[in-house]
């Protein structure tokens, strides 16, 4: 039963390497699991290659005209989506009472996952993106869109761009940007998405340098309490979330390798 169940993960494991070095690959691993002793040891060698990246090369341009206009996508997602969203936002964060302080609680705690989801969807239908960005620019080229739509939305309207709210961005951007590059860089998964889970309220405290805290007087629980709706409620944090999971959903996207481009129809 374990020898059928390891060679299957084996089989498994190996679909996912390029055609050419598939069957060496499956090779190598079958006379490794036989050499090593006991069922445990070998099942648990299996499932490691099983939910093991495979080796990939570095990516190669294969489509530009494909990759160019997932990149154009992917810019229009950046700069739109969240200034879409801080525009309907605003109609339920500007002012606070006791009669809107629970459904304001739930909306912003839902709409914090709902941003994670929304990214990692708009990620999937812009993976073009990652063959003319490298993974590691992925978060610059995420918060700099934003960043620079918000520097340029005054000049469409005929205004000139408040200096101290530019300044105030600008450290949101900064941090957001260099805990980003580190989830980028991070492995395993479990620290990236952790440094990413960071990111987000540490850039939000450059945004503010400090802690808004919106609560008192309408959370009275704890000050943990007023600190986690502050967080919820607040639509930078909301943002911040769509930008760094999109990023670095994309960062950690497998990337094609040399046998698997060739292989692909044109």
């Amino acid at each position: 039963m374990i020898r059928r169940l390891c060679h299957a993960l084996l089989t498994s494991a190996a679909r996912r390497w390029p055609a050419d070095v598939r069957a060496e690959m499956l090779a190598e691993w079958r006379a490794e699991l036989h050499a090593l002793p006991g069922g445990v040891r070998r099942l648990q060698y299996a499932a490691s290659l099983a939910v093991s990246r495979p080796h990939r090369e570095a990516a190669v341009v294969v489509r530009p005209g494909r990759n160019f206009a997932h990149a154009v996508l992917s810019l229009v997602l950046l700069a739109g989506l969240p200034m879409v969203y801080m525009d309907l936002a605003l109609g339920w964060t500007t002012g606070y009472s006791e009669d809107t302080v629970t459904w304001q609680a739930w909306v912003g705690a839902g709409s914090i996952p709902a941003a994670a989801g929304l990214a990692i969807i708009c990620a999937r239908v812009t993976t073009g993106v990652t063959q003319l960005i490298r993974p590691v620019l992925l978060p610059v080229w995420s918060i700099g869109s934003l960043y620079a739509t918000l520097a340029a939305w005054p000049l469409l309207s005929g205004h000139l761009p408040n200096r101290s709210h530019l300044a105030s961005t600008a450290l949101w951007a900064l941090s957001a940007v260099a805990l980003g590059t580190l989830a980028a860089r991070a492995r395993p998964a479990v620290v990236s998405w952790g440094l990413v889970a960071a990111a987000v309220p540490v850039s939000f405290w450059f945004l503010t340098m400090g802690f808004e805290n919106i609560g008192a007087g309408y959370v009275s629980s704890s000050p943990l309490a007023e600190y986690l709706f502050t967080l919820a409620v607040r639509t930078p944090v909301h943002v911040s979330v769509f930008l760094l999971v999109y990023a670095n959903h994309l960062a950690r996207r497998p990337r094609a390798s040399a046998p698997e481009v060739a292989a692909m129809p044109s």
